[in-house]
């Protein structure tokens, strides 16, 4: 028997020491220490205090019976009342409870916030009966996670033991009884992790959500301030770009019925005024066009054409070029003229003395700026002027609706049209310029294929 109980205090001695923390009990062991500090302390400030420095441990207090701290280790806990209804009914019901919360305000020790309000915390609830009173620790999840410890070696006092007791059979009995409920108690380990973690990928998939849904806030700001730019640009283009050449029909209208002319006068006042309502039905026609291919999309008839063909039918030169010969463009005409006429007219606006229309089979630019999707096999058309260029600050927005550079006339709906045509062509749109003029080339999808070849839809 002498052996035996040998035997027995060596595997408690060696489980002792190697008790990992953090196992089911040790929430219960914290807290009965915890417990014992406050009952056998008088002033529950010097307890609470002694607690956490025993247990290791930092968020440490006194509740009383309805639920108030009287004491805490976190001075701005002191007065504040548990509202959450579990932890509640475990200080009401006297009854030990842990479970992972959000903390409902700030956690403050030694005058730094060291756990902000919606923080997850393990905590634990443990009531002191003899004062009616309950003891609530805070534990760290990931810090809780990170305290677990391998078994310890054999200590040698229980070396000692385990020696003088080694030659009886008991030992091999008692040996798989230790390792029976050591398999228990890791087996307790893995729940509790299981739990913590799964606690941990909820609030990661939280945060997760969070984000996205801050992402489709930002996303609609930004929409929403998109539209009122269009709206407000709308404004100032239809009180600039309308009201300036209306002004002038109607003032020279004005004129020629009530003034004393010559016939002259009456006839430059004419011209006048058809020139400006010219440039009125202009603008009308571009906004109507923007507006029909934003709500309805560009009905394109395609057909086939060689690069010679192109260029003859938008009246634009080629580079001499024998692989031009072999290539076929297959795009609709009407758009593509309504491309390149928004284009040249772009360029008179802006300031350009000569405007030159090219085609060719390979690009002639080194692009600041490209939208759309340049095809694989391309044919391009470039509108080049010899204007003062384009603002590099602009630049990034030339393609933008309502976009113009300041003090330039225009509706900022020619490039922006241009671009969606372009796209419906399944074509891409580049900008190159410099103080010396601008270049936007349309690139168009080809095919190359041999002299007699058809390209087929």
């Amino acid at each position: 028997m002498l052996s035996a109980a040998a035997i027995l205090m060596a595997v408690l001695v060696q489980e002792e020491a190697s008790k990992p923390i953090g196992e089911g009990d040790v929430f219960i062991n914290d807290a009965r220490t915890a417990a014992a500090h406050i009952e056998s302390n008088a002033d529950p400030d010097i307890a609470v205090r002694v607690a956490r420095n025993d247990l290791g441990v930092e968020a440490v207090s006194v509740l009383d019976a309805s639920g108030n701290v009287i004491a805490s280790t976190s001075s701005n806990k002191v007065g504040y009342q548990l509202s959450n209804q579990l932890l509640l009914a475990a200080v009401e019901n006297q009854r030990f409870t842990a479970v992972a919360l959000a903390i409902e305000s700030p956690i403050v020790l030694d005058g730094i916030e060291t756990w902000p309000a919606g923080t997850v915390l393990y905590q634990v609830v443990h009531p002191i009966e003899e004062a009616s009173n309950a003891l609530l620790i805070h534990y760290d999840v990931p810090e809780l996670l990170g305290r677990r410890t391998q078994p310890g070696e054999l200590q040698p006092a229980t070396l000692q033991l385990a020696g003088a007791a080694a030659t009886f059979a008991i030992l091999g009995v008692l040996a798989i009884f230790g390792r029976g409920r050591t398999a228990r108690r890791y087996e307790a380990i893995e729940l509790e992790s299981n739990f913590l973690r799964r606690h941990s990928a909820e609030l990661e998939q939280t945060n997760v959500d969070l984000e996205e849904a801050r992402k489709a806030a930002e996303e609609a700001l930004e929409l929403a301030e998109e539209k009122i730019r269009i709206r407000s640009e709308f404004v100032l283009m239809i009180n600039h770009e309308l009201r300036t050449p209306l002004t002038s029909v109607v003032t020279g209208a004005e004129l020629v019925r009530s003034a004393d002319l010559e016939d002259n006068e009456k006839a430059s006042l004419i011209d006048s005024m058809v020139q400006d309502g010219n440039r009125l039905l202009e603008i009308i026609d571009q906004i109507l066009a923007v507006a029909r291919i934003e709500n309805r999309g560009l009905s394109r008839e395609m057909t086939e054409h060689s690069i010679e063909e192109l260029c003859a039918l938008i009246s634009a030169s080629r580079t001499p070029d024998q692989q031009a010969d072999e290539l076929r463009i297959k795009t609709d005409l009407s758009a593509l003229k309504l491309v390149v006429g928004s284009l040249v007219d772009n360029a008179r606006t802006h300031g350009a003395n000569r405007v030159d229309v090219v085609c060719s089979a390979e690009s002639t630019i080194s692009p600041d700026l490209e939208v759309g999707s340049r095809p694989e096999s391309a044919a391009f058309v470039a509108v080049a002027d010899d204007g003062p260029g384009i603002d590099p600050e602009f630049l990034p927005r030339i393609f933008e609706k309502f976009e113009k550079s300041s003090f330039s006339s225009g509706t900022g709906l020619g490039l922006y049209m241009a671009r969606m045509v372009v796209d419906a062509l399944d074509g891409s749109l580049a900008v190159q310029t410099s103080p010396a003029g601008t270049t936007f080339e349309i690139a168009l999808p080809a095919v190359r294929v041999r002299s007699g070849q058809k390209v087929t839809a």
